[in-house]
């Protein structure tokens, strides 16, 4: 087998490896449960930890947020080639190339480019003194006769895996917020806000979108839409943010997101441990709005069918709610029709056979999703 599987669920090939497969969860997760020194400390202190160390050394030496970025990544590749003492590592080769390779691709992947010369000898910097700070507290000898100096103030204690591996994701997002943003392009940056915002509940979601000025951007993004059709996606993105910090109840934990417009390989925009929900942030009079209502449809007949909510409620959280509905209530467009351009138009050929009209399917199906007006949360009219 040249694959191994990952904690996301990749099959992932360390010697030729995908960018695609490569999760931030992955990493956090694989190196905080791999101990440093290969478990000859007198007690577990993970690769994750030493990530995390370096990383805040790196902030209080006040260097840049991608230096800061590439010591907590430094160790990453382990989390898929596994961490090997330097003794030995320095005959393999082979392994070393991999290695290489495999760290220049992940650097690419969160960075946007591979580390400068000055870029890296720092974090090599980094590495190496929390190497000789931590061997001088967790070994049972002395081991080093130096002490370095260092800038922050490092834990050596023991940490549980999982609050390992949420420090790690947490410094990641923070950090990364501080990355310019023309090393990265949108849609890598709305990938990490679903990475962070994972699992996460309603506190979480207000902290992010008041630390982020979710509400000020989404106003200004709504405000030069007109201007440009590129600035869908980032409306989607902050909408569905700043809703969620307002409806998420207490307890109620976000099971994934899809803040790009269109549902890339997720079967709505939102599911929560208590709700599906679709989001539609186009305003519309009710007048022509061929497209617009044949796209909200779908989105209505897609959530109502749907047998894996598992009690969930489903919703369309949208502008001009009132409109919509009556849309629904009256229409008598043909099914076949407003599903005409939709792939779910041979996917349910029995919905064709049982109703003939937009109308006759929503009066079967009006209590199934609740449709909300999403001024009464975004503050838009």
């Amino acid at each position: 087998m040249e694959h191994i599987t990952t904690y996301m669920g990749e099959d992932f090939t360390p010697i030729t490896p995908d960018v695609k497969q490569i999760h931030i969860e992955d990493i956090a997760h694989a190196l905080s449960q791999m101990c440093r020194a290969n478990g000859h400390f007198v007690r577990f202190y993970s690769v994750a930890q030493h990530s995390i160390n370096c990383a805040n050394e790196a902030k209080a030496r006040g260097l840049s947020a991608r230096v800061q970025i590439a010591c907590l990544l430094h160790d990453a590749s382990e989390a898929y080639l596994s961490d090997i003492t330097r003794p030995v590592k320095a005959y393999l080769s082979n392994y070393l190339k991999i290695e290489k390779r495999l760290q220049g691709i992940i650097y690419d992947k969160f960075l946007g480019s591979s580390l400068s010369v000055s870029e890296a000898s720092h974090v090599s910097q980094i590495d190496n003194a929390m190497l000789v700070c931590e061997f001088n507290a967790l070994m049972r000898k002395k081991v080093f006769d130096e002490s370095p100096v260092i800038s922050s103030n490092p834990s050596f204690e023991f940490c549980a895996f999982a609050e390992a591996e949420n420090e790690f994701l947490r410094l990641y997002a923070d950090m990364n917020a501080s990355v310019s943003s023309k090393t990265k392009n949108l849609n890598t940056q709305i990938a990490e806000v679903e990475i962070y915002l994972r699992s996460k509940d309603k506190a979480a979601v207000l902290d992010y979108v008041n630390h982020h000025r979710v509400s000020e951007i989404l106003t200004e993004k709504l405000y030069i839409k007109r201007l440009s059709t590129q600035i869908d996606v980032a409306i989607h993105a902050y909408g569905i943010l700043l809703t969620l910090s307002k409806i998420l109840d207490k307890g109620e934990v976000i099971e994934y997101l899809s803040l790009g417009a269109g549902n890339k390989g997720k079967a709505f925009d939102v599911a929560t441990s208590k709700r599906i929900a679709e989001f539609k942030f186009a305003k519309w009079d009710g007048g022509s709005n061929t497209i617009r209502k044949n796209g909200i449809f779908k989105d209505f007949l897609e959530l109502a069918i749907n047998t894996d909510s598992g009690g969930r409620k489903k919703y369309i959280y949208c502008l001009s709610a009132s409109n919509i509905k009556n849309f629904f209530k009256n229409s008598k467009r043909n099914i076949g029709g407003v599903l005409s351009r939709n792939s779910i138009n041979k996917k349910y050929p029995e919905i064709q056979e049982r109703y003939k009209t937009v109308k006759e399917f929503y009066q079967d199906y009006m209590n199934e999703v609740e449709i909300i007006e999403l001024s009464d949360y975004i503050g838009i009219e």
